[in-house]
């Protein structure tokens, strides 16, 4: 790793044929806002386009890997107007994080994450569409966007394509918490180390299993596997077209329902539409 910077969203660094990339805000548990994004996203193309470099990891400071799209900006957001083209700027915010990601499956290289904590909201849907998620013991993951009232539609295509559509039905409309043992048994995380000293060993070693594969049947491999049926087709009309509706309909939500949400959140109070107390006279004998 070269020397810290505390101002950086991230830190770049190469060993061999690995780059790493380490999201660098971890006394603000890594949040993806739009300087992140753009960090990330200038961070990947810069890495991809190396000679020799085989795999690209995804590692992150402090405590937890992100915590998702950052809403502390929340009221700046709203108030923003729109660009020359008449887009919400919201909406225009929200489709960054899908062209990131987009960019990210289809690297040559292989993808490999490293989550060491938390991992919610974006930054489960990160961990979803690497090819290759590695965890410790203490990760969690989540996604808890329908609870205070916004869409996760920039993910959705690669939770789905990691957890297929039963799990990813079950995570994303519940907003449920999982740890890193029921994120392994459903296919989130390929890999958990048996504490968080042993993570970087079980992580090199994965990397270790990479790059012993020949370069162009690796690179091959993994082009085919993005045009399987099963995959999210990330370069076809289809999915940019949804990731374009989707992020119209996060910025609806941010206009509205959200604004209710987060200030539930922030208080730490139910919102006005969960009536989860009036279950209890639900009979389910």
């Amino acid at each position: 790793m070269q020397a810290e910077d505390s101002e950086a969203w991230v830190l770049a660094s190469r060993v061999g044929p690995v780059a790493r990339i380490h999201l660098n805000r971890g006394d603000a548990r890594n949040p993806l806002g739009a300087e992140m994004v753009q960090a990330l996203s200038a961070a990947v193309g810069e890495a991809s386009g190396q000679s020799g470099v085989r795999v690209i990891l995804l590692t992150a400071a402090g405590p937890a890997f992100s915590a998702g799209g950052n809403l502390g900006n929340l009221g700046d957001r709203l108030a923003a107007t729109a660009g020359p083209d008449g887009r919400d700027p919201i909406a225009a915010g929200n489709r960054r994080y899908g062209e990131f990601l987009t960019q990210l499956v289809n690297v040559p290289q292989v993808t490999v994450a490293c989550v060491q904590g938390a991992a919610m909201g974006g930054g489960a849907g990160l961990a979803c569409a690497v090819d290759i998620a590695i965890g410790s013991p203490e990760a969690k993951f989540g996604f808890p966007e329908a609870a205070i009232g916004l869409v996760p539609g920039q993910i959705l295509p690669f939770v789905a394509a990691r957890l297929g559509l039963p799990a990813a039905r079950r995570l994303v409309l519940t907003g449920r918490r999982i740890d890193a043992a029921e994120a392994h048994r459903i296919g989130l995380l390929d890999y958990v180390a048996d504490s968080h000293q042993a993570l970087g060993a079980l992580t090199r070693q994965v990397l270790e299993s990479v790059v012993a594969t020949a370069p162009q049947a690796s690179a091959c491999t993994k082009r085919m596997l993005g045009r399987l049926p099963v995959a999210p087709l990330q370069a076809s009309g289809a999915l940019q077209g949804y990731l374009d509706e989707a992020a119209e309909l996060f910025a609806r939500q941010m206009r509205s329902e959200a604004m209710e949400g987060v200030s539930a959140a922030r208080e730490k109070r139910p919102a006005r539409w969960n009536e989860a107390g009036e279950l209890s006279a639900l009979d389910l004998a």
